[in-house]
């Protein structure tokens, strides 16, 4: 007998399927969906393209950094690096390779430090010149930025943490996927409005910024140089009120830390502080002197005070980080003396190879 047979009670008794079954085809379901909208997340960020490449610039910085001969200057920390240094003055000066990392201080004290640890060598030396910033912001780093430098170079992926790969994933991938969707939007409404001879709108700040930030923008070495020579005709960048947050202790224990590894590995590090404007260094001079003492309580080698780093406003080009042409000459000889003094010293207290040996 089959359920066409029953009476009506049994057979709808018949069809019935049990809690557990029902809940285990809803959970089906929420995964499917889940892994849906996660695939088409994915798609928009990797095939909508990005409005530049600088990103890609860090395949270019890798490569060197893995085969540049000799003993290297690695420079760590953010964009101040890639807009201010002429790495030419630093291997003039100090007959070290120059190896220029700098890119985007919100890619974290963490992963700037991570992403170059595998490839340095006995006799290298490290210079730390992170943004201010970067000393009252969380150690991890922002996810979409990182997700940027991941997706132009995936073994970057290697760097991060668990946590950090969550977070990229979880917050930094529907982040992006909306930002490109509503970019997209935008430029089909601009289209639009250009067709029905609405014109085009000059040229802004943001247009600008994706000339100068792309990868053809840096040198061999890693120095950005497509904005000299080029004015800035907008407001500065000011940076985050630096005096309304509080130092974040894993941060300094972090550079601390690393000293101390690299110290054991054969590699010096010297932390030659990020040039800034005169005015923002005036209004946080007394927590950015904290960090400074916080550096040094554990040995950090810092050999100048931030104040010997600070500059007039006619060298700084869009943010009170970034140098232009006239400032950045200055900045690079300085850290060059600064490498070269720590060096002398260090030489000076090793006793002659003779006897080391």
């Amino acid at each position: 007998m089959d359920s066409t047979t029953l009476p009506p009670e049994a057979a709808v008794q018949a069809k019935r399927t049990s809690p557990l079954a029902d809940f285990a085809r809803f959970l089906a379901t929420l995964a499917a969906l889940a892994a849906t909208a996660f695939l088409t997340l994915a798609a928009i960020v990797y095939f909508v393209p990005e409005q530049n490449d600088y990103a890609l610039a860090t395949v270019r910085k890798h490569e060197r950094l893995a085969t540049a001969p000799g003993h290297r200057l690695v420079l760590v920390g953010g964009s101040n690096l890639a807009f201010g240094i002429d790495s030419g003055v630093i291997e003039r000066e100090t007959d070290l390779a120059p190896v220029n990392m700098g890119m985007n201080g919100y890619f974290g004290v963490r992963y700037m430090l991570e992403e170059i640890k595998a490839d340095l060598r006995s006799g290298d030396v490290v210079a730390i010149a992170f943004e201010w910033d970067n000393y009252f912001k969380a150690i991890e780093g922002d996810s979409t930025d990182l997700l940027m430098v991941v997706k132009a170079n995936p073994s970057a992926f290697a760097y991060l943490t668990w946590k950090q790969r969550a977070r990229v994933l979880l917050h930094g991938l529907p982040y992006v996927a909306q930002q490109k969707v509503l970019r997209l939007m935008r430029q089909g409404v601009a289209g639009v409005r250009g067709l029905l001879g609405g014109g085009a709108e000059a040229e802004g700040e943001y247009e600008l910024v994706n000339q100068i930030e792309r990868a053809s923008g840096f040198t061999p070495e890693g120095d950005l140089v497509s904005h000299l020579g080029t004015p800035w005709p907008y407001e500065r960048e000011q940076g985050i009120d630096l005096t309304a947050r509080g130092i974040d202790r894993e941060v300094i224990g972090y550079i601390q830390a690393f000293a101390r590894e690299m110290d054991a590995r054969g590699v010096t590090v010297v932390v030659s502080y990020t040039p800034v404007l005169r005015e923002f260094y005036d209004r946080h001079a007394g927590v950015i002197g904290e960090v400074h003492r916080r550096l040094n309580a554990d040995g950090v080698i810092a050999p100048r005070a931030p104040s010997d780093y600070v500059y007039d406003e006619s060298v700084f080009f869009d943010t009170v980080y970034h140098l232009n042409a006239a400032g950045r000459g200055p900045r690079t000889e300085q850290l060059a003396g600064d490498v070269e003094g720590v060096l002398a010293q260090h030489a000076a207290a090793l006793p002659p190879r003779s006897q080391s040996q």
